[in-house]
Parts: C-alpha cells; sequence; structure tokens
C-alpha cells in the first residue's frame, strides 16, 4: 500500500533501496531503439506501519534535506540515510541503527526474531519502542516481547553496552561450534579416503 509520507512521527522509519531498470526516454529518442539505464528507488516504511512510499533514491534524499533543514526531519536520520544509500552503492551491507536482534538469541526464539523481522523490527530498540499498531500485527505475545526488549535496553543502557557485548559473545561461540562442526566433517572425509585408498605393497602373486 502506498502512502504520502511526509514530516516522519514516532520512531525511524525503515528504509531499502533496490535497483530498477527503467526506459530513458531521451536517449530512445535519439537512438531511435529503446535504451535503458539502471535507476535507484527508495522504498520508505514508517515506524510500526504497514504503509510504504517509493521515491528516487537521490530525489528523496534531496527532498528530506531540505525538510531537515527547515526543521521538519530529523537532520540525523537524513545523515544516516544518506550513508546507507554510499553503502548500497559500493555494494556494502547496510549497518543497523542498534543491537541486531539477531544476535540476541538468548533473549528472543529464531521465531520471535523472524516474526518481527516480517515487520521491519530488526534492533532491540525497535523492538522495545514497538507501537499497538506493530504489537496488532505481531498478534499473541508481542507485547510480552516488547517488554523484555524494554527491560534489555534498560539494563544495556545501566551495564554501558554490555548486551552488546553478550550478543557479539554469542554469535562469536556459534561461529566457532560451526568451524569445530566442519573441522569434525573434514576428518571423517580424509579417514573415509585413506581407508578407501589404494594399499601398499607388493601386488598378490599370479597363480
Amino acid at each position: 500500500m502506498y502512502a504520502q509520507v511526509g514530516v516522519m512521527q514516532g520512531g525511524k522509519p525503515h528504509i531499502r533501496f533496490e535497483t530498477r531498470t527503467e526506459e530513458d526516454r531521451a536517449a530512445s529518442i535519439e537512438a531511435e531503439r529503446k535504451i535503458y539505464k539502471d535507476v535507484d528507488w527508495v522504498i520508505v516504511t514508517p515506524h510500526g506501519s504497514r504503509d510504504f512510499m517509493e521515491n528516487h533514491a537521490e530525489q528523496w534524499l534531496k527532498n528530506i534535506q531540505s525538510r531537515a533543514e527547515v526543521g521538519q526531519y530529523d537532520m540525523e536520520w537524513v545523515q544516516q540515510f544518506r550513508k546507507m544509500y554510499e553503502m548500497y552503492k559500493e555494494g556494502k551491507e547496510m549497518p543497523l541503527d542498534g543491537t541486531p536482534l539477531r544476535m540476541m538469541t538468548t533473549l528472543f526464539s529464531p521465531a520471535e526474531i523472524a516474526n518481527m523481522a516480517n515487520v521491519h523490527v530488526l534492533t532491540l530498540e525497535a523492538a522495545a519502542s514497538m507501537n499497538e499498531e506493530t504489537i496488532g500485527r505481531l498478534g499473541m505475545g508481542a507485547r510480552e516481547w516488547k517488554h523484555r526488549a524494554q527491560e534489555a535496553a534498560r539494563l544495556q543502557e545501566g551495564t554501558g553496552g554490555a548486551l552488546k557485548i553478550a550478543a557479539l559473545e554469542t554469535e562469536n561461540n556459534d561461529l566457532k561450534s560451526r568451524v569445530s562442526d566442519l573441522e569434525n566433517v573434514i576428518r571423517d572425509l580424509q579417514t573415509q579416503m585413506s581407508d578407501n585408498g589404494p594399499r601398499r605393497g607388493r601386488p598378490p602373486k599370479q597363480e
């Protein structure tokens, strides 16, 4: 669903960029055949909403920059979105603003994390500030998830980012476990190859 989203209210919107192929009309007329070009678009979803808007990325960034200069938009958001766009053009993964839920496996189950991701709630901070519309879309258990996230965020503020460190340690331990599993698989394969390989020694005597 499309929405004309002007001045953003509430939390920071979720945005993503994508490149689409469009006809370059001027070049097509000049060449007397269809010429196509790549155009970057931005899809903006207000925090906690299912509505969204689309615009050319460069034009949208200019629009929110102009609004920020007259106090109608958060200038810090503009700077973050522009950095995200630069990273998108460079082919880099865009950073999340906060503690990623995917690293909070001791706080939320994989299913809870996946369900929140489906409504663009990707960080602990976003989960802690979910509005009633988002909670309603998530359904049973969402209010408890919000409370859990709020308690964790409060603890994080009081411990100087301890949760982020714990989350990184959890991810690191998971990676170590995966490496260990791969090493076991490699050892098993090497053993099988050794058992099935040619036997050394003199060939059997022919009768």
